[in-house]
């Protein structure tokens, strides 16, 4: 019996598995990458009709999550659907966190109420400055409490703030049961390592400005669980088309 011919044919089909195979597993990979970007469109630019596609999009895609103003949570809520893939971030009190303690309160319990699945609040950074920790430790819990079972983030403006600062801000953070901090402005991925260690695995820790796949991965290497862009549907795009073309 002649084997060539059905050696050749195992060998071409074993490529073809194997081919096959690999593919599944970089689509799997990049999939799990895409979860982790959050798509940041709490800008005053951003209408309506945008955020409607984008929620479309961050679906299909598979984006972790979609931020927005708490003006449009209601409405995005409406746009994503009760069964959503893509969770709801209310952003509040962007970008200095200046707002009294009551006010930001009131802000995340509407937000929750209008179907936020997460709320992100700015810490008040002039009270950091001025080394008042005892407001914001007070805030922290009260938005903590505001909160009830939602995912609650602190953001932090690195832009503000020191390097030391910025870490006792995320071990009160911590301290207070917080979920997460979410580092943004100015050089945050500079900041990534040291939060990652001040909150002890007790918040995962979000990082803004990924423009890229290569940001992002940069921003994922230093200990980032979360990625925040404003162009995150584009770097999905990129990530799933890299995973098809890598054979």
């Amino acid at each position: 019996m002649d084997t060539t011919a059905t050696n050749d044919v195992f060998s071409q089909n074993e490529k073809l598995l194997y081919s096959q195979f690999k593919r599944k597993i970089n689509t799997e990979a990049a999939h799990a990458q895409i979860k982790k970007l959050e798509y940041d469109l709490a800008d005053v630019k951003t209408g309506l009709s945008f955020l409607k596609t984008a929620c479309t999009d961050s679906q299909a895609l598979g984006l972790g999550a979609i931020c927005v103003m708490p003006s449009y949570v209601k409405r995005c809520a409406s746009f994503l659907g009760e069964k959503r893939t893509t969770s709801l971030v209310a952003c509040v009190n962007a970008p200095n966190g200046g707002d009294l303690t009551s006010i930001k309160v009131k802000s995340v319990k509407c937000a929750v109420k209008d179907g936020a699945d997460e709320v992100e609040v700015t810490a008040p950074i002039a009270q950091i400055r001025d080394g008042n920790y005892a407001y914001v430790r007070r805030e922290f819990k009260k938005l903590r409490s505001a909160a009830k079972r939602k995912s609650l983030r602190i953001n932090v403006s690195c832009s503000y703030l020191t390097r030391e600062e910025i870490n006792r801000v995320c071990i009160l953070a911590a301290d207070c049961k917080i979920n997460g901090i979410s580092l943004s402005g100015g050089n945050c991925v500079e900041r990534i390592a040291e939060a990652k260690t001040s909150v002890k695995n007790k918040c995962v820790i979000k990082c803004e400005g990924g423009a890229t796949v290569l940001e992002m991965s940069s921003a994922v290497d230093l200990g980032a669980s979360i990625i925040g862009s404003k162009n995150a549907a584009d770097v999905a795009r990129a990530i799933l088309t890299a995973a098809e073309t890598e054979i």
